[in-house]
């Protein structure tokens, strides 16, 4: 597909606008941004260079008038190379930037707006899934389908959570324990026969159930210790 004499679309890539210029992959994106906070004059390539039947479609030209910009992630060295020969043949000089390069635009919008999801920074973008947090219940976005049973809006949310359900099964290891503990003969006769503190306040100190306590009290459970 062509438009306004370049071509738009990438099988691999993200594409969008990025304050009205077109950025066929987050390649570009990231140079778009960088160039624009760091006024570098730039516009997309006008047009295509043909010869002989090979066609090049640059992507950005700076202001003076004679520099190509063209960012490369997939595409073979010797087709990059090739069309690198075509442009200068026709009096340009071509900046062939690879991942590796653009490590410092990378960084830079990275830092900038705390992201390395770089699509989200197109103008049209819209986020696929919405969720609720599931530790401080707030409303969130996502690309991608979260598959698991609970989502957080931040890492923070998500280390909050974690302690808190480990301190849920610690709590509730620890009743399960209380509840299980079995007393003695002479623990049971004594809980029976004591009237000093509740029934909570007996299941704290002896370490179980205040419904233990209860069943002593009432000669439902331990029934041996009312022969």
């Amino acid at each position: 597909m062509s438009r306004g004499g370049y071509r738009e679309g990438s099988g691999r890539s993200k594409s969008g606008y990025y304050k009205g210029t077109y950025c066929g992959s987050t390649y570009e994106l990231c140079w778009v941004i960088y160039s624009i906070d760091h006024n570098i004059q730039f516009n997309r390539f006008p047009g295509m260079i043909e010869e002989n039947g090979l066609k090049y479609y640059p992507d950005f030209l700076l202001d003076d008038g004679k520099t190509i910009i063209e960012t490369k992630g997939y595409e073979d060295k010797s087709s990059v190379e090739e069309k690198t020969k075509l442009a200068e043949r026709f009096g340009f000089n071509v900046i062939v930037l690879r991942k590796n390069d653009l490590k410092f635009a990378f960084d830079y919008v990275s830092s900038k707006y705390k992201t390395n999801t770089y699509q989200t920074l197109y103008d049209d973008y819209k986020p696929t899934y919405n969720y609720v947090c599931s530790f401080c219940k707030c409303n969130f976005t996502r690309e991608k389908n979260l598959k698991t049973s609970s989502v957080f809006c931040s890492r923070e949310c998500s280390g909050k959570f974690r302690k808190n359900e480990n301190q849920i099964a610690k709590l509730n290891t620890n009743i399960k324990l209380n509840i299980n503990r079995k007393l003695s003969k002479e623990e049971s006769l004594e809980i029976y026969n004591r009237t000093d503190k509740s029934y909570m306040e007996l299941a704290n100190e002896y370490k179980v159930s205040k419904a233990t306590i209860g069943f002593i009290k009432k000669k439902q459970t331990y029934k041996w210790i009312h022969e």
